[in-house]
């Protein structure tokens, strides 16, 4: 694939292990929460939506059940681990099929970016997401309601279904959601969404409560699935950023707090995989809110390394 690496690492997160003697420990992970926004750009035409690359997270709640007996708390990698303790027989949580030749599920969802907006084929990160996946041969599919992308990518049919909004705000996607995971029955939900609500002024002291109502929407519908809550990218506007900067601080409470109350949530800083790039402006950017094709990318690779080692080998 062209286009700039993906900056920072997966969100990650350890569980405390549970006890030995139980066939099943009740150890693991749960991802944490992780990262936190930095950095400056900005700007302000159309609408999109970003997430990014994270480092560190606090511990999560105990994952899927471990073997009995002793053994290391379960952790999951992809970023630097933090909180949890270790105890005996935990291990990974496991979020996708285990029946060799299911792929993974994963349901893109946002406004723009998600869709694709405005660098042809119109795939996003998909694409960077999907080739990643191929060149580790891991199985994995997108679902959604919407479709678009190029035909193939490696050489292999893309997968076009996602959840991708062009121009909506977060109370617009809490309207259809339901009806999407109920349809798409995800594994994994990539969920980036707040531009259009910031860069629109639409009560932006509200917009971080309106996002952690939809988590918990999505959390209800989709109960075993993993969700990925990621940080909006940095737009071409210094001004605009302030306001993004605080939105993603306050989003990420809002993920870590989720994560605390045993949900399955982890958060992806993606304002500062972008911002990595001092030049990230001209570098990244196809317009002041969308990302290139080389910005795509960095959104792939960000998200690939939180979930890679979820996925199922194919």
């Amino acid at each position: 694939m062209t286009g700039g690496g993906a900056a920072g690492a997966g969100a990650t997160g350890i569980g405390g292990a549970g006890t030995g003697g139980l066939t099943a420990g009740g150890g693991g992970v749960l991802g944490g929460v992780a990262g936190s926004p930095s950095g400056g750009g900005g700007a302000d035409a159309g609408h999109a939506n970003g997430g990014g690359a994270t480092a560190g997270g606090t511990g999560g709640r105990g994952g899927a059940a471990g073997a009995a007996g002793t053994g290391a708390g379960g952790m999951h990698a992809g970023g630097a681990p933090a909180g949890g303790t270790a105890g005996t027989g935990g291990a990974a949580a496991s979020y996708c099929p285990a029946t060799p030749g299911t792929p993974c599920n994963i349901m893109p969802v946002g406004d723009s970016i998600t869709e694709g907006c405005c660098t042809a084929p119109m795939g996003g990160y998909r694409i960077e997401l999907f080739h990643k996946a191929l060149t580790n041969q891991k199985n994995i599919t997108f679902v959604g309601t919407l479709t678009n992308g190029p035909g193939t990518v490696d050489g292999q049919t893309f997968p076009q279904h996602h959840e991708g909004h062009g121009g909506w705000k977060i109370s617009q996607i809490a309207g259809v959601i339901d009806n999407a995971i109920s349809s798409s029955k995800p594994h994994i939900v990539l969920l980036k969404i707040g531009t259009n609500d910031i860069n629109g002024n639409d009560n932006i002291a509200a917009a971080p409560t309106r996002l952690a109502s939809l988590i918990d929407q999505i959390c209800k519908d989709a109960p075993n699935a993993l969700l990925v809550v990621s940080a909006i990218i940095a737009t071409n506007n210094d001004g605009t950023n302030s306001k993004v900067r605080d939105y993603n601080t306050a989003i990420k409470g809002k993920a870590e707090a989720a994560a605390a109350a045993g949900k399955h949530v982890v958060f992806v800083d993606n304002y500062q995989a972008f911002t990595a790039n001092a030049n990230y402006k001209t570098a990244l950017m196809a317009d002041g809110l969308h990302p290139n094709t080389a910005g795509y990318v960095v959104l792939g690779d960000s998200f690939y390394s939180v979930i890679s080692s979820y996925l199922p080998a194919k």
